[in-house]
């Protein structure tokens, strides 16, 4: 895996779906790839791989759904991750435990409800004909996550 950090998969992690976006900082460019099948969050991980040896990714990047200010607080008053950010952070490790290369944390709050958005949008100006299904809003919404990754400053090599 030679891939550049200038370049990376990036990953809306779901209970069913995992959305999967290719994102590159050189040229600044992000783009919805595909969307993977998933049982509890646990996808094939065969498709990842292939997934990975096709586009040589530098990193990887998981949107993780944080919330104000980073964690709830329980009625018992421990910091708790919600079952999505959990289950975000899993993945990610599983990435981390499979992979060698950076795995990147991005928040992804309200990621999905902008994907869907954009995607309704398009729909409405007549540029997608069909309608707007789950596994595209999952792709689109890696590729918004993807945008947050680029707008933060490159790591120096």
């Amino acid at each position: 895996m030679n891939g550049s950090s200038a370049t990376a998969l990036v990953f809306d992690h779901g209970g069913r779906r995992i959305g999967i976006a290719l994102a590159s900082r050189n040229p600044r460019l992000a783009s919805p790839l595909t969307t993977l099948a998933a049982r509890s969050g646990v996808p094939d991980w065969p498709d990842v791989e292939k997934l990975i040896r096709e586009w040589c990714p530098g990193c990887l990047v998981v949107g993780v759904p944080y919330n104000e200010p980073g964690r709830r607080i329980s009625s018992g008053g421990n910091n708790e991750a919600t079952d999505s950010e959990s289950a975000a952070e899993r993945f990610a490790a599983e990435l981390e435990s499979r992979y060698p290369m950076p795995v990147i944390r991005v928040d992804e709050r309200l990621s999905s409800a902008e994907a869907e958005y954009r995607l309704r949008d398009q729909r409405r100006a007549g540029i997608r004909q069909r309608k707007v299904r789950s596994a595209d809003v999952d792709a689109v919404a890696a590729c918004v996550i993807a945008e947050s990754w680029l707008d933060q400053p490159a790591p120096a090599n």
